[in-house]
């Protein structure tokens, strides 16, 4: 009997040691020198000096990048006071800049970049975030601020715009205004197993791009200045299983209650069966209760088989990808397509439906009614259909 306890308490130490490894595998940051703390302040004294005195970090094109620090020798690229406005770290004593547009052809866009310690692995899911703060004497802010994720360095031999689609975006593509403190970009990404170079910037076309004008803020001195420029800390780089694990802030996180609009494949030129076989019920994100259109649906289908007393009806849950991966970090959503069919078979129960002419199956993700990545295909995937047997 103690051998048995013995084993036991090994056992269970083992289980906590091999779930505490993993979780801490996946908050590992990747970014090399991720809040520019590796950089030697005392010998800066102007913009574009980043390569020169910061580890790890370079310019992507032809513009130098900029580095400030608390303690620098030069004002302008001083902290938390420079030329460019005022603001403190989000840590430490460093933070990077880059401008992400201007009206002033001598002030060009800046892209910032740095080699990841190891590839990406193929098919795990990463969330990509670092701070951000718009510096005060900026004219302008802007969207289309993204993450370039590459297999290989990325050097442009000019100081051109890099116009192209970043691989990782802000959900809502949003114009970062935010100058008072630090704001939050975050977004995710899904390795090949090969990427190891990761460029940060404003990669949006002029005349495609939001551009707003902001006032300067009461109380500070000097001009504005005909660009956006942005103020960055912080940047990381992890592992994660969920997109919920990647949320800058509430009102950035997906659309929670975006439900397909069809919930009901009812028509009069339709069979009996047919209309069953036809019908679905869609769901809000993480939701297992229907709407009032699939409510409706529902209590069509309790009619038809009450007509039908020898119809036996199958009920079959689904979900979309993103739902199966809430499922994996949140023992709550793991079942969620049987908890959605689950409910459908208690509300016909509670319409007179015998329990005995009813099953409920569940495929989860694998049976999707739409593959294409956008928020309404996966929406057309939450779901419940049904078939008869």
């Amino acid at each position: 009997m103690k051998l048995q306890n013995n084993l036991y308490v090994f056992t269970a130490t083992m289980s906590v040691l091999l779930l505490t490894v993993s979780s801490l595998a996946q908050n590992v940051n990747l970014v090399p020198n991720s809040g520019f703390e590796d950089t030697n302040i005392n010998k800066l004294r102007t913009y574009g000096q980043m390569e020169e005195f910061s580890m790890d970090w370079f310019s992507a094109t032809q513009v130098p990048a900029d580095i400030y620090g608390e303690g620098a020798k030069g004002d302008k690229v001083a902290v938390p006071v420079n030329k460019y406005g005022k603001q403190e770290p989000s840590s430490g004593l460093c933070y990077a800049g880059f401008r992400a547009y201007s009206k002033d052809p001598r002030l060009s866009r800046s892209y910032i970049e740095v080699k990841l310690p190891q590839m990406l692995d193929r098919d795990v899911m990463y969330c990509v975030s670092f701070d951000i703060s718009l510096a005060d004497l900026s004219r302008y802010a802007v969207n289309d601020i993204g993450v370039l994720i590459s297999d290989r360095k990325i050097e442009q031999p000019n100081t051109g715009d890099m116009i192209t689609k970043a691989d990782v975006n802000q959900k809502t593509n949003k114009v970062f205004q935010y100058y008072e403190g630090w704001d939050k970009f975050c977004g995710t990404f899904v390795g090949t197993g090969q990427e190891e170079y990761i460029v940060i910037g404003c990669f949006g076309g002029r005349n495609d791009m939001t551009i707003e004008k902001v006032k300067r803020p009461m109380g500070l001195t000097g001009a504005q200045i005909n660009h956006a420029y942005y103020y960055i800390d912080n940047v990381e780089v992890y592992e994660i299983k969920a997109k919920s694990q990647c949320a800058c802030s509430a009102l950035d996180e997906r659309d929670m209650d975006l439900v397909y609009g069809s919930s009901s494949g009812m028509s009069d030129d339709k069979t009996d069966a047919e209309k069953i076989k036809s019908s679905a019920v869609y769901y809000a994100f993480l939701k297992r209760t229907p709407t009032g259109t699939g409510k409706q649906t529902v209590a069509e289908i309790a009619t038809i088989l009450k007509a039908n007393p020898s119809m036996h009806l199958n009920i079959i849950g689904h979900c979309d990808d993103d739902e199966r991966s809430e499922g994996m970090v949140n023992a709550r959503y793991k079942m969620i397509g049987k908890n959605r069919g689950d409910q459908i078979r208690r509300i016909l129960e509670a319409d007179g439906i015998p329990a005995s002419r009813m099953t409920v199956s569940d495929l989860g993700n694998l049976d999707p009614a739409s593959t294409r990545d956008t928020e309404i295909s996966r929406a057309q995937n939450r779901r419940v259909t049904f078939e008869l047997k």
